[in-house]
């Protein structure tokens, strides 16, 4: 097996091989990575080449604590929106560069699009927040693994902004209509311990040790991968057909 177009880093993001599972870890900048085009189709290129190698079975996920939360996401709406509101909680629409924001939701759909087609599991460990436009992605995903202290920010609520990366289409599929409303009319933050009680993390797990969280996620890849395909086809079926529409819609709230 050639491992060069699997085993990768660049500023953003490094990747390797444990056995069965490729694992894909976001060093930096996490928001910066949808707003570089060049970079995001790095990482969508790695998933093709993933899903090519017949001997793995799954991918792994994983960052800093501090890489997709409230503070990042301040700093990215500072950046293209000229001016600076990290240490502030209003913004102004008319200074967002919309350019800017629609290039961070096309990326956004392109990963979440990826996601729902990868025909092997995608775990996620969430070791932090996770803030409003990544939480749609890790909802995305297959199996979502959770620190005590990992937890939802709905922070867009703040500076008036609608709820990018299909939050609220993703908490529908997840929880029903009345529930994600409620959610979102309500809730600032979600801890870790609600977010397991409504299903939206499957475990929470107390390894802190990263070799440990791999070799756990090696388990799940491995016990499911008989019929792991065949089986996320046909559940994403309409969830996937059903994106598209929701998507669509999204993109015209940039005007």
């Amino acid at each position: 097996m050639n491992n060069s177009k699997i085993k990768i880093e660049t500023d953003f993001i490094r990747t390797d091989i444990v056995d069965s599972l490729a694992i894909l870890e976001v060093k930096k900048d996490a928001f910066s990575i949808m707003t570089e085009i060049a970079e995001g189709f790095i990482i969508i290129d790695w998933y093709n080449h993933v899903k090519e190698t017949n001997s793995i079975k799954g991918v792994l996920i994983y960052g800093d604590s501090n890489l997709f939360c409230d503070a990042p996401y301040k700093k990215f709406l500072s950046n293209i929106a000229s001016e600076d509101i990290e240490h502030y909680d209003t913004l102004n629409l008319e200074s967002v560069n919309n350019d800017l924001r629609k290039k961070q939701i096309n990326m956004l759909n392109n990963f979440t699009r990826n996601i729902l087609d990868f025909p092997k599991m995608i775990i996620t460990f969430v070791n932090g927040c996770v803030v409003t436009p990544f939480i749609g992605l890790t909802l995305a995903t297959d199996i979502r693994l959770a620190t005590k202290d990992a937890g939802f920010s709905f922070l867009h609520k703040k500076f008036g902004l609608h709820p990018t990366g299909a939050l609220p289409f993703f908490l529908t599929a997840n929880l029903g209509i009345a529930k994600a409303k409620n959610l979102l009319y309500t809730k600032d933050k979600i801890s870790a311990e609600e977010l397991l009680s409504l299903g939206l993390v499957d475990e929470i797990i107390n390894h802190k040790n990263i070799d440990e969280i791999i070799e756990h996620a090696k388990n799940l890849v491995e016990h499911n991968s008989a019929t792991f395909k065949t089986t996320k086809e046909l559940a994403n079926k309409v969830i996937r057909d059903q994106y598209e529409n929701f998507m669509e819609l999204e993109g015209q709230m940039v005007l």
